[in-house]
């Protein structure tokens, strides 16, 4: 029977591992085949046993079959397959989860079939023919609704709880890439959804002005080496857009210039930009560096909240979140367009980062500014500490060692007035994933002990424990952020709501 057809439903579950496959024909060579290939009634199609199918062909073994029953319709077989392969594979929560997404459209036409050769659902034919039309928010709560009983039925189908389904909605809608990944088995679902999650809360370059862009107007963005692009404005004015807890030190991100060329394994920023398809529209040239001029508006029409008095955190936004503005492939122009319009809005306090540290030196620097360089390696420690001698005059001088690769040994911290330290998230790279990497506990006691003794105020992130709930039960982490003077804003403030008037 060599002209057998798989069940479509049946090929949405993994196939074993080289290394299982090969056992199992091996075992069949020695033992002979025990379980039979169950094919559908009229003997066409495999829809349980394919590993045993193909392992048979391999060993030269002539297989067994048998067929399933003629009552079993197309919905009757799918149920099969699901309960066959939850029975005896060996699966997670999250494949199960995944597949049960897949398998969804299937299950839903095999039931309405079903359903139509029955003479179909009479108190449904009776309500399409009373119904009247529906306005948007009703139309949207129906397909919440929808929705949900999906995923219901989809985690009863394949047993598990039904967070476990949404999350795996969410890591499907997002990712498509990753969403392969769990259902092969190679990564999580919780780590999965955790990467997802994570692009959202650090690649926030998209406010809510921006993701519901109907303006036809265009505007021209550029590249660092000169390519040009015909990009879309969004609705409403260029703003700050929110981030949340994931960035614990600023409530804004503020993306003039997107994208780098320094090729860390490791970047979030190319994770979000190249891997996210939500994004894409708004990375014209993927990671390639990138500047939007029209961004420069949003200091001037975004206010800061009153309530910053209280949470200086709401009045801090992360520059260039999505880049690194001070590397060597960055225009001076870009740097002294981004500084000046910082200047102009000094009512906000701004946090830039850069791996190339030695180009803040000399520059108008901000007074409100926080200015920052990420080490990782030993080789950036001299570079960071001649760069930061030099500097004088701003908010805050910070150091950032996320993530902590190696045993750092600085000769002098007292340059700087916040230290950060992290791990190494996973990420979903072109290339292919990146695991996560923690450094040993000795590294991070080390350098927090050190930075104490040169009057550092230490921030430990969350995922040094391999967590990102600060809430989360366990070791309680150094979590220091600056003493600093409140800003004189309240005549900003003003300014920008007469702006907006």
């Amino acid at each position: 029977m060599t002209n057998l057809r798989i069940h479509p439903v049946a090929a949405k579950f993994p196939a074993l591992a080289d290394e299982e496959f090969q056992q199992l024909v091996a075992d069949i060579k020695t033992n002979g085949q025990h379980a039979a290939i169950v094919l559908t009634a009229d003997g066409t199609t495999i829809v349980d046993g394919i590993n045993r199918w193909k392992a048979c062909t391999a060993a030269e073994i002539e297989p067994k079959f048998r067929n399933l029953p003629k009552s079993y319709d197309e919905l009757a077989i799918i149920n099969f397959i699901i309960s066959a392969n939850m029975r005896r594979r060996d699966l997670e929560k999250g494949q199960k989860a995944m597949i049960g997404l897949e398998i969804a459209p299937d299950l839903e036409a095999a039931a309405r079939e079903r359903q139509a050769k029955a003479g179909g659902d009479q108190k449904s034919v009776k309500a399409r023919k009373n119904r009247k039309s529906v306005g948007p928010t009703e139309g949207q709560a129906k397909k919440d609704r929808s929705a949900g009983r999906v995923n219901r039925q989809v985690a009863k189908a394949v047993g598990v709880g039904h967070n476990t389904v949404s999350k795996a909605k969410k890591v499907q809608t997002s990712s498509p890439r990753l969403a392969a990944n769990v259902s092969a088995g190679t990564i999580s679902l919780n780590d999965a959804y955790k990467q997802v999650r994570r692009q959202e809360a650090t690649s926030p370059i998209v406010g809510e002005n921006e993701a519901t862009a109907t303006n036809n107007k265009t505007t021209i963005v550029c590249t660092h080496d000169g390519q040009t692009a015909e990009y879309k404005l969004p609705k409403g004015k260029a703003k700050f857009n929110a981030t949340n807890d994931q960035v614990s030190w600023a409530a804004w991100t503020w993306n003039p210039v997107t994208g780098c060329l320094h090729n860390c394994k490791y970047c979030y920023a190319r994770e979000g930009a190249v891997m996210n398809k939500n994004l894409a529209p708004f990375y014209p040239f993927g990671f390639t560096p990138t500047f939007y001029e029209y961004r420069l508006e949003a200091p001037a029409n975004s206010k800061v909240p009153p309530e910053a008095h209280h949470d200086p955190r709401l009045g801090r936004v992360f520059v260039c979140s999505m880049a690194d503005l001070f590397g060597k492939f960055s225009h001076d122009e870009w740097i002294a367009k981004v500084f000046a319009a910082a200047h102009r809005s000094p009512e906000w306090e701004y946090l830039f980062l850069t791996k190339f540290p030695q180009r803040y030196v000399g520059l108008d620097l901000p007074s409100t500014a926080w200015i920052g360089t990420t080490v990782d390696d030993q080789y950036r420690v001299k570079i960071a500490e001649e760069a930061f001698r030099k500097i004088s005059g701003v908010r805050v001088k910070w150091l950032s060692l996320e993530p902590l690769l190696a045993p750092l040994e600085f000769s002098d911290l007292s340059m700087f007035d916040f230290v950060v330290i992290g791990s190494q998230s996973a990420t979903e790279q072109p290339d292919g994933p990146v695991p996560e990497y923690a450094p040993p506990f000795e590294w991070v006691a080390r350098l927090t002990e050190q930075a104490h003794a040169a009057g550092c105020k230490v921030y430990q992130k969350p995922n040094l424990l391999g967590i990102t709930d600060p809430q989360h039960a366990g070791m309680k982490l150094i979590q220091e952020v600056p003493d600093l003077p409140p800003l004189p804003r309240s005549q900003g403030v003003l300014s920008l709501v007469e702006a907006a008037e």
